[in-house]
């Protein structure tokens, strides 16, 4: 049965979690249903168990987001690009001879933090696996400030609106860390999705999944004040502990200014709701940057009407 989370309290959900999947082998699966995108435990999932799951995850509704966790072997060191697709929710269910094709093909390029992979509206002819950092799709606005639709942490794939159409892309995409990128050439990823069922469908909920997050930045940009955004940019980053607790992955290197593209907003509008989110106790900055965070206070801070 699944683990429901909801009626327990946030710093209850980590170890609980954590027990119950260090009781799985290899190739079992745990099931978590959780009420808030759970980037703060995939975050602490690539702390505890590095390389050692495939990490599903699907927003299913209003406060109901779905994960599953297959528990896998080590990989080999060095791990190969075919152990990568493997460890990727996109690939993970697909045949083992569609996994040796597409990595016969791939290639693999390094990026430093803040460097573009692929501009806005260019033809683009592969789809991209995030190795290990993480990648951003950032579209520029006719008013020259740029906007933040969606994340892509490792082992997620981007790129899926330009393979399957053949359109130019929707969006720039940028290092938002120091990033390895796996680049499968498009025509390689079709014929697969042709062979492979598995592949089609994981791809598939990849792209419906993104639709539900372009819905969901659509409906904050228009609906909620600057500082309720601000706020839900940071809170994927907050910890479940209770009161204020080290921040996680990478908020303590971000920048106002990455943090405003984020939260749709300008960097100095960004900078007033931080300073008035830190003034509410809701975070502390050390040397300019966000080093703590108190989940529940950015948590109501982020809620409609606040």
């Amino acid at each position: 049965m699944p683990l429901d989370l909801r009626a327990l309290p946030t710093w209850e959900r980590h170890p609980r979690i954590r027990e119950r999947f260090e009781a799985l082998n290899d190739g079992r699966s745990l099931t978590i249903v959780t009420d808030h995108e759970p980037r703060p435990l995939r975050l602490q999932f690539a702390e505890w168990y590095p390389r050692r799951y495939v990490w599903s995850q699907r927003h299913l509704g209003i406060g109901r987001w779905g994960v599953t966790v297959r528990r896998v072997a080590p990989a080999r060191v060095p791990e190969s690009i075919a152990d990568a697709l493997r460890r990727a929710a996109a690939f993970a269910d697909g045949r083992e001879e569609t996994l040796q094709g597409l990595a016969e093909h791939a290639v693999e390029r390094s990026y430093a933090n803040d460097a573009t992979i692929v501009e806005q509206d260019a033809q683009w002819p592969h789809l991209g696996l995030v190795r290990t950092g993480s990648v951003s799709a950032v579209m520029g606005a006719t008013s020259g400030r740029e906007i933040r639709l969606f994340d892509v942490s490792a082992d997620e794939t981007f790129g899926i609106v330009e393979l399957l159409d053949g359109g130019r892309t929707v969006a720039r995409f940028v290092a938002t860390s120091p990033a390895r990128v796996v680049l499968l050439p498009r025509g390689i990823v079709l014929s697969a999705m042709a062979t492979d069922a598995a592949v089609t469908r994981g791809l598939s909920i990849v792209c419906a999944q993104r639709v539900r997050a372009l819905a969901d930045g659509f409906a904050s940009q228009v609906s909620l004040p600057a500082i309720a955004r601000v706020a839900a940019a940071i809170l994927p980053y907050a910890p479940p502990s209770a009161g204020l607790s080290p921040s996680l992955g990478p908020l303590a290197r971000m920048t106002q200014t990455q943090l405003a593209v984020i939260a749709g907003t300008a960097k100095e509008v960004a900078a007033r709701a931080i300073a008035e989110l830190e003034g509410a106790g809701a975070l502390k900055r050390l040397k300019g940057h966000i080093a703590l965070v108190d989940r529940e206070k950015l948590r109501e801070a982020a809620l409609p009407g606040h």
